[in-house]
């Protein structure tokens, strides 16, 4: 996102600050003429702009932040994951997939389900 103006990054870190409980930064391959830092600060005046106590992580590489979305996450939880090599990150995610198979499914565990 380095080739969006300045307050386009700031708008999707406030936006990001209301949908989100708690947000990971990661960096793209590709800056687009910007430094890391210069987004991850644009990132954070929207976010804090939004909510100043809202749950922030930075992790620059993109395969450990997933990583650590995932591994982190509480049972419920949705991961939004927004991607610029979207096949690296899908193999990445099939992997946990692999790993998690043996996990069930029981209707209990689907949040505002009513119980039969």
């Amino acid at each position: 996102m380095g080739d969006r103006r300045d307050e386009n990054i700031i708008q999707l870190g406030m936006l990001s600050a209301q949908m989100f409980d708690e947000i990971i930064i990661r960096q793209d391959k590709n800056l687009r003429g910007r430094t890391e830092q210069e987004i991850i600060d644009l990132m954070m005046e929207g976010i804090h702009q939004e909510d100043p106590k809202k749950q922030v992580k930075v992790i620059p590489k993109e395969s450990e932040a997933i990583n650590y979305a995932i591994k982190n996450a509480k049972k419920g939880s949705f991961i939004t994951i927004c991607s610029d090599v979207v096949p690296d990150a899908l193999e990445q995610i099939m992997k946990h997939k692999e790993e998690d198979d043996h996990f069930e499914l029981h209707k209990e565990d689907i949040p505002n389900t009513i119980p039969s």
